[in-house]
C-alpha cells in the first residue's frame, strides 16, 4: 500500500516502522540494560580494579579474596534494589522479561531505497560487523597462533572441557523442562480463568521468571555461599549449585524461545484435545511434541551455550578439583599466558558455535 500510494523512506520510517519498533523497544532495551547491569564476566576478565569495579566484581573480591561476609550481603543487597528499582520503571513503560519481542518482517520490501538510504544502511551494516566480526576475528587470529595440539593433549584441559559439557547439558536440560512446565502452567491458568483480571499465580507464571535477571549469577551464587559455608563444605557441592543456578538464569531466554511456539499450538489444538480427552504425555507426545521440537531446540542451545560460556557461579565456586573452560581461561589470563587464553577461547567458541548449529538442524529435523 504504501508503494502504490508513493510513499518515500522517511513517511514510511514515521508511519509505518516507527509505531511497530516503538512498541518493542521497551522490552529490548529493557533487556540489553539487565544484561549490561548484570555483566560480571567481562569485567572480571578485562582485570576490574579499584576505579573498574561494578558491584557483581566486588562482590566477588569480598568473599574470595578479602573473605568479608557483612560486606558482600551489604553489596548484594544494594544490587537487588537498584536492579529492581529500574525493572519497576521499564515495566511502567511495557517491558516484558519473558514476552516475545521478535518484530513482524515483510517477506518482501516494494518500497525502493534512495541513494541515501542505501549509503545510511551500508554504513550502518559495516559498522554493525566491524563491532561483531572485529573481536571475534581477533579472537580466531590469536587462537589459531596458540599451540592447540599442545592444548587438547594437556589433561586439566580435557577435564575442563568434559566438566564444561556436562554441567552445561544438566544445566539445559533443567533450564528447559522447568521453562516448558511454567509455560505449560500459565496457558492452563489462563485458559481456566476465561474471564476476568489475572490472578497472582498467573502472574507469576507470566512474568516471574523473567526476574531472575534482575539478581546476577554471582549473587545469587553469592547467596549460597554464605548459606552452605557454615551447613557443609561449599565446594563439595559446587556442581549441584553451578547446575542449579545456571538454569535458573537461562530460564529467560529459554521461556522466550518456547513460549510463542507452545501457545500457537494450544490455540489451534486446545479445544480438539478436549473433545477426544488427549492429555498427559500422550498429548505432549502426539500433539504439542511436532510443534515444539525446535522451540525446544533453540532453548536447549540457548541455555547451553549460556551454561558453557558462564564464569559468575564457577568462579566463586571453582577450585583445583572443579574447573570449567571459562575458570581456566580466566587462571590461565591470570597467570599471563594469554596464547593458552586464547586457544581456549577459540575452542569455547567453536563449541558453542557447533551446538547452535546443531540444534537449528535438530530443529530442521523432518517431524514425526
Amino acid at each position: 500500500l504504501a508503494s502504490q500510494l508513493g510513499m518515500g523512506a522517511r513517511p514510511a520510517f514515521r508511519l509505518i516502522e516507527w509505531p511497530t519498533l516503538r512498541a518493542a523497544l521497551p522490552g529490548v532495551a529493557g533487556l540489553v540494560f539487565m544484561l549490561c547491569i548484570t555483566s560480571f564476566t567481562i569485567v572480571l576478565t578485562l582485570g576490574g580494579g579499584p576505579r573498574a569495579t561494578t558491584l557483581e566484581v566486588a562482590i566477588y573480591q569480598a568473599l574470595r579474596f578479602d573473605f568479608d561476609p557483612a560486606r558482600a550481603v551489604t553489596l548484594t543487597l544494594l544490587q537487588i534494589a537498584l536492579t529492581f528499582v529500574v525493572v519497576l520503571a521499564l515495566m511502567r513503560l511495557g517491558f516484558n522479561t519473558v514476552g516475545d519481542a521478535n518484530l513482524p518482517v515483510a517477506s518482501r520490501r516494494y518500497l525502493s531505497a534512495g541513494a541515501a538510504e542505501t549509503v545510511l544502511n551500508a554504513a550502518l551494516i559495516i559498522l554493525a560487523l566491524l563491532f561483531v566480526a572485529g573481536p571475534m576475528a581477533a579472537t580466531v587470529t590469536s587462537g589459531l597462533g596458540a599451540d592447540l595440539g599442545r592444548l587438547a593433549g594437556e589433561s586439566a584441559v580435557r577435564q575442563a572441557a568434559l566438566t564444561s559439557a556436562v554441567l552445561a547439558l544438566l544445566a539445559a536440560l533443567l533450564s528447559v523442562a522447568l521453562s516448558l512446565s511454567l509455560v505449560m502452567a500459565r496457558r492452563a491458568l489462563a485458559l481456566r480463568r476465561r474471564v476476568g483480571a489475572r490472578t497472582l499465580l498467573e502472574y507469576a507464571t507470566d512474568t516471574g521468571a523473567g526476574f531472575v535477571l534482575v539478581v546476577p549469577p554471582v549473587v545469587i551464587g553469592a547467596g549460597w555461599f554464605l548459606l552452605l559455608r557454615s551447613v557443609s563444605d561449599v565446594f563439595a557441592i559446587a556442581p549441584v549449585m553451578v547446575v542449579a543456578v545456571n538454569a535458573v538464569m537461562a530460564m529467560p531466554f529459554a521461556i522466550r524461545a518456547i513460549r510463542p511456539g507452545y501457545d500457537a499450538a494450544s490455540e489451534r489444538h486446545e479445544r480438539l484435545c478436549l473433545l477426544l480427552g488427549i492429555s498427559g504425555w500422550s498429548r505432549f507426545r502426539l500433539v504439542d511434541w511436532p510443534s515444539l521440537r525446535r522451540p525446544l531446540a533453540t532453548g536447549f542451545a540457548f541455555a547451553m551455550a549460556l551454561s558453557l560460556g558462564d564464569l559468575g557461579v564457577i568462579a566463586l565456586f571453582g577450585s583445583d578439583s572443579l574447573q570449567t573452560l571459562p575458570y581456566l581461561l580466566l587462571a590461565r589470563m591470570g597467570s599471563y599466558r594469554t596464547m593458552d587464553a586464547a586457544g581456549l577461547a577459540l575452542l569455547l567458541g567453536l563449541v558453542c558455535l557447533a551446538l547452535v548449529l546443531a540444534a537449528d538442524w535438530l530443529g530442521r529435523g523432518e517431524r514425526s
